[in-house]
């Protein structure tokens, strides 16, 4: 496939998910991989966390890589049982099939428990970032959080033009969350996981493109509203200016007490920040700036377009904020690489199967084929009032 002009060659690989999408997108030495699921092929956490990874292996093959060349992972999973330990060994019951697959070191990862992965009965979703770049550095910073068990995960990866940081939590190094339910507290020592990695791989907060915070979110939104204000306030205390763009979403957290988590990227050449004309009067995070250009890629943090439309007005609204934005740092949305696409379910307790339908065709009509990599996210809560979407990304110039 021949790109557009001025745009980075790019290959659809591992064949259409049930949306249309491709499951993976090769630009350049970099793979971006869509939500991989179990495909309704039904079973427990264990069986549906083989098929999503086998999927995985598929598509890096496709691409001529392997599980060691993965350096960013994302699971999304589904849990109804309750909180405290019982939580931590579903976790540990998928992880243990995740072991089977990852190498070591592993990746930079993230979980977290989300509302729904699109897909009937569909229990695990996973996508990531895998390149093909020979030069590279695993950040393991001493006297660090650890998880519950042991795992092969590393605090983030360094290559040569990106630095890919893990899920960061308060916990201490037998996984148990540090100050618990404390927001104030957590937070700090958040920043100060993620100040450390940075500085692990001889970057700092000048280089910090994207956060992206997952929030507790228990289902009352007036009090996921309040904690997520309260991170909000330490980050501005903590971050020097320019802040990186930000993506918010509320989800729960696994081990018992946490109120967050975060994760992102750090471009080693520098960062520019993208800020559309009009984006004035978007609504957004006050002093977080849309999106960051440096070198060919673009960073897009949450964007959205809140309000009492329906969710196709807003899923319409949003893909025209996004079009503006990267045209604003000098393409279009044929450019996109991997968009994750978060929204909020009018009934919490219905399939949420109508609602899918209409954010794929938005996607469909707006985003030319083959279009990016896609990963769709049924979450508990987003920060605004009203907003029922959000959609983040990557794009390469």
């Amino acid at each position: 496939m021949s790109a557009p002009a001025g745009l980075s060659p790019r290959r659809a690989l591992g064949g259409r998910d049930a949306y249309g999408f491709p499951r993976a997108v090769e630009v350049g030495e970099s793979l971006y991989l869509g939500a991989q699921t179990a495909g309704g092929a039904g079973g427990d956490v264990r069986a549906q966390t083989a098929a999503a990874f086998q999927g995985m292996v598929e598509a890096l093959g496709a691409a001529g890589l392997g599980m060691g060349d993965l350096v960013n992972l994302r699971t999304y999973y589904l849990y109804g049982g309750a909180r405290g330990r019982e939580e931590t060994l579903y976790w540990e019951d998928m992880t243990e099939v995740r072991l089977r697959y990852l190498t070591d070191p592993g990746p930079a990862a993230t979980a977290v428990r989300v509302a729904g992965v699109p897909g009937s009965g569909d229990l695990i979703g996973i996508d990531g970032i895998a390149s093909a770049a020979p030069a590279r550095r695993k950040l393991l910073p001493a006297d660090f959080w650890d998880w519950s068990m042991p795992v092969p995960f590393v605090q983030g990866w360094r290559l040569d033009d990106l630095l890919y940081l893990g899920g960061q939590i308060s916990a201490d190094a037998k996984g148990r969350a540090v100050f618990a339910g404390d927001g104030v507290a957590q937070t700090r020592k958040v920043l100060d996981f993620v100040h450390r990695v940075l500085l692990e791989g001889g970057l700092d907060w000048a280089d910090l493109a994207t956060l992206r915070i997952c929030y507790q979110h228990s289902g009352d939104g007036a009090a996921a509203k309040r904690g997520l204000d309260t991170i909000l306030a330490v980050l501005r205390e903590t971050l020097p200016e320019p802040l990186p763009a930000l993506t918010c979403f509320g989800v729960d957290l696994l081990y018992e007490g946490l109120v967050l988590e975060i994760d992102g990227f750090a471009p080693a050449g520098g960062r520019e920040a993208v800020q559309p004309p009009g984006s004035e009067t978007w609504v957004g995070t006050e002093g977080f700036p849309v999106a960051y250009r440096s070198g060919e890629r673009v960073f897009l943090g949450g964007l959205s377009a809140p309000g009492a439309a329906s969710l196709a007005a807003q899923s319409e609204a949003t893909l025209d904020r996004l079009a503006t934005s990267l045209r604003a740092a000098g393409s279009g949305v044929e450019a996109l690489a991997k968009i994750t696409v978060f929204y909020v379910p009018d009934d919490p307790a219905g399939d949420g199967a109508a609602e899918v339908a209409t954010v794929a065709k938005a996607l469909a009509d707006y985003l030319p084929a083959p279009g990016p990599a896609v990963t769709l996210l049924r979450v508990k809560g987003l920060p605004h009032e009203g907003q029922r979407l959000q959609v983040d990304g990557i794009a390469h110039l």
